[in-house]
């Protein structure tokens, strides 16, 4: 038998349910990465822990032309909006700009990435269900700037559920926030 976290038994179908209200201060984030540079770009807003697996949350401050490696999600779906900043987002073979109040749904299975496109820092809200992303968030501040390569980001990106497919739109792998 399953039980939730107030000890009421579940069904087979049933998932447990978070129980707790949970708050986010600016400029802080809820989950203690190792790497105290990744709460500062990476601010996780709502943890997997906090809503029971189902979705973590994310606000990311990201530097101008920069964005992640191409890649696809077999494990998340994600859902980004705009609070700042002009942003491009390739999903499939289609392309889509965004600006501040615009928001774009990504199922998983679809390979994608994205690039903050502006002359300065932009902001992107994050939210992965389920829930868990911030794992690979903090592995992946684990790895020194001078030894991220596609070999280690495959690795990492592996672990979690996605495969690496492409260089990010502009610059490196990993640039220095």
């Amino acid at each position: 038998m399953v039980w939730d976290r107030l000890g009421n038994t579940l069904l087979a179908w049933q998932k447990p349910v978070a129980t707790e209200v949970v708050t986010a201060k600016p400029d802080a984030s809820r989950f203690a990465y190792a790497n105290p540079q990744q709460g500062r770009v990476w601010p996780c807003k709502l943890t997997s822990e906090d809503s029971a697996g189902t979705l973590s949350i994310f606000e990311l401050h990201t530097l101008p032309k920069s964005g992640p490696v191409r890649h696809v999600h077999h494990r998340e779906d994600e859902w980004y909006y705009v609070p700042s900043g002009n942003f491009v987002f390739e999903a499939g073979d289609n392309k889509y700009n965004l600006q501040p109040s615009e928001s774009i749904w990504l199922p998983r299975g679809i390979p994608h990435l994205w690039a903050n496109t502006g002359d300065s820092e932009g902001k992107l809200i994050l939210a992965c269900q389920p829930g868990g992303f911030e794992k690979f968030f903090d592995e992946l501040g684990k790895v020194p700037a001078d030894q991220m390569n596609a070999s280690k980001m495959t690795e990492v990106m592996a672990k979690y559920g996605m495969k690496y497919i492409g260089p990010p739109l502009f610059g490196s792998l990993y640039k220095e926030h």
